[in-house]
């Protein structure tokens, strides 16, 4: 065995050679930045060996790290380990980012899972019943048609005694859990947003509906990849990755679960309900079941309907009898946070035409024509995120967020109001609209230089035009970058062209775009329907993370569930690959 000794953290690991540096790191759950999932097309994996020997630099190094790799500095997937390292990994250590939890308010209505607390009598000596029976004819509403065995040893509990106080918590499939009083009353839910880069979770008292506390963190699989398609490509190389996504996952789950609790000042075992709302391939590999089948034609995922299964299965840090609701997708590109966020929007239910956009790694589109979905998956790519950029970063301290120009001079601001390290999605689609207003882009996506005050910030070494965002430190975005987020725009633009195909309408008979989701919440509309990520409207609403507000709703009304089964079921899926259309509207689509 050889050791890495990881010098900034204090860390030695031990690892076997011939394995790559970002194998070992990820087999020990440290977080770096790995956008590509190690296939070195990113080149964010950074590490600086400072002592011991690895593989001599590969062109996908050279590429990306240049004369760096003569001080020592390595892309962590491509350095194989010949001897024991030690190693330096601050240049791509993960950083804390933050997360959207804002989501919308939620009544409660008729909850899928209820608690109450009734008197239980032993039946007269001639009656011949057994106490379950007893509880059930004193059960009001529809009568339970299974018990857990916990709930039957709670039961059991009333021994000697003739008669006792207990606390039901059932749902329509039967009685989940049957327990003595206890003076903590405290009847909890959970609503998790899980994203392919975050994931989002809210505490709530399901006694009133009110919510009680809001966490969110990194998804702790975006090591294996910034997009769905990374996730994807590590199964397949290795089908033993599934359980380890999984375990990743379920363990970014359970310690938000236990830092909302903390913080409320709850027991996590007294939370009774979880929903799930996630992308398809999310929601698989949340279950333990392989994704894989999306990945290749036909596109097909192995389940789109909804489930319920207890929380014990999952290894979750909650009442192990807890109801656990997983939300329906729509297809293999379409997943369950699209029909939560639709429905907890009621655009099922309006009129006019409506055009919902969640802008990420995958871009889920649907277009609304009153009640009549039309929806569709676009491969936009990790670029929006920050990946395959030279300076792309995700949204943490210190990225440029924003980019504006006035009077002719160009002004950055960056998270936390601190020296740009990088630039996030929002920032690069800012930057990106005051080229193209300053005309410093040609319609094809060539930087060119027209005469303009912003002229003087293209750079030309010869072979690359830059521009030039931040001059110290050096942030700029390349002729490169440019044609990562024209293919990630273009596909956004030809998604929706299809679709309105689809339904018969023009683009000039929307009446309305709807942006769901962390990145889409920050985005600037009008640096948007300038490089044609979304079309000129009259109206644009930012409605924060739409996910996690039909988590939340499913948590609180029984009645909320069956619309959004209705709503999956009723959707009009469109693959864009069997389209002939789709290819001729996204090269149309790749011009400014």
């Amino acid at each position: 065995m050889l050791q890495v000794n990881v010098v900034n953290l204090g860390r030695i690991l031990e690892a076997r050679s011939g394995e790559n540096i970002l194998e070992v790191l990820q087999r020990e759950g440290m977080e770096i930045d790995a956008y590509c999932g190690g296939f070195g097309s990113c080149g964010k994996c950074q590490v600086q060996v400072l002592r011991g020997l690895v593989s001599k630099p590969t062109s996908q190094e050279i590429k990306h790290l240049k004369e760096r790799t003569q001080e020592g500095y390595h892309l962590a997937c491509q350095a194989i380990l010949v001897e024991d390292v030690d190693i330096d990994i601050s240049a791509s250590l993960a950083r804390q980012i933050p997360v959207l939890v804002e989501s919308g308010e939620a009544w409660l209505e008729e909850p899928p899972v209820s608690r109450t607390e009734l008197v239980v009598h032993k039946p007269m000596l001639s009656e011949r019943c057994s106490l379950q029976r007893t509880v059930e004819q004193n059960l009001g509403g529809e009568k339970p048609s299974d018990w857990t065995l916990r709930a039957l040893e709670g039961l059991s509990r009333l021994e000697d005694r003739d008669e006792l106080r207990f606390e039901v918590v059932s749902d329509k499939g039967g009685v989940r859990w049957f327990n003595p009083v206890s003076q903590d009353h405290s009847f909890l839910g959970v609503a998790i947003d899980i994203g392919t880069t975050t994931v989002a979770c809210e505490l709530l008292d399901l006694a009133n509906g009110v919510s009680l506390q809001r966490t969110g963190s990194l998804n702790r699989q975006a090591t294996f990849g910034a997009d769905v398609v990374s996730r994807l490509r590590t199964i397949q190389d290795n089908h033993g990755t599934l359980v380890t996504l999984q375990e990743l996952v379920i363990s970014t789950i359970n310690d938000l679960i236990q830092e909302g609790c903390q913080k409320a000042g709850k027991d996590p075992g007294r939370i009774f309900a979880v929903t799930f709302a996630g992308n398809t391939i999310m929601e698989h590999i949340l279950l333990g079941v392989s994704p894989l089948s999306i990945g290749v034609a036909p596109y097909v995922p192995v389940f789109c309907r909804s489930y319920i299964i207890s929380a014990q299965l999952l290894h979750l840090v909650v009442n192990p009898h807890a109801q656990v609701f997983i939300f329906p997708s729509v297809a293999g590109y379409v997943g369950g946070d699209i029909v939560a966020g639709m429905a907890a929007h009621g655009l099922d239910e309006k009129n006019g035409i409506l055009l919902y956009v969640d802008i990420g790694t995958n871009g889920e589109i649907a277009l609304v024509d009153h009640g009549t979905i039309y929806c569709c998956g676009t491969a936009a790519g990790p670029a929006f995120e920050g990946a395959q950029i030279k300076h792309g970063t995700r949204a943490t301290l210190g990225a440029i967020s924003s980019v504006e120009v006035e009077d002719g001079q160009l002004k950055i601001y960056t998270i936390g109001d601190t020296a740009p390290r990088g630039v996030c999605g929002t920032g690069l689609i800012d930057a990106l609209s005051c080229l193209v207003k300053e005309g410093l882009i040609s319609p094809n996506g060539r930087l060119q230089k027209n005469g303009q005050s912003l002229a003087s910030r293209l750079t030309d070494d010869g072979k690359v035009r830059n521009f030039v965002l931040s001059y110290d430190p050096e942030v700029v975005i390349t002729q490169e970058d440019i044609a990562q987020l024209q293919l990630a725009k273009a596909a956004l633009q030809a998604g929706r062209m299809v679709l309105l195909q689809e339904a018969g309408r023009r683009e000039e008979e929307i009446d309305g775009v709807v942006l769901a989701g962390a990145f889409g919440s920050f985005i600037n509309p009008e640096s948007a329907m300038t490089i044609g990520i979304i079309p000129r409207v009259p109206s644009v609403k930012s409605v924060g993370n739409a996910s996690l507000l039909g988590a939340k709703k499913a948590l609180l009304s029984r009645e909320f569930r069956e619309r959004v089964e209705i709503l999956s079921q009723h959707a009009l899926y469109v693959e864009l690959s069997a389209r002939g259309d789709f290819q001729d509207y996204f090269y149309e689509s790749l011009l400014f």
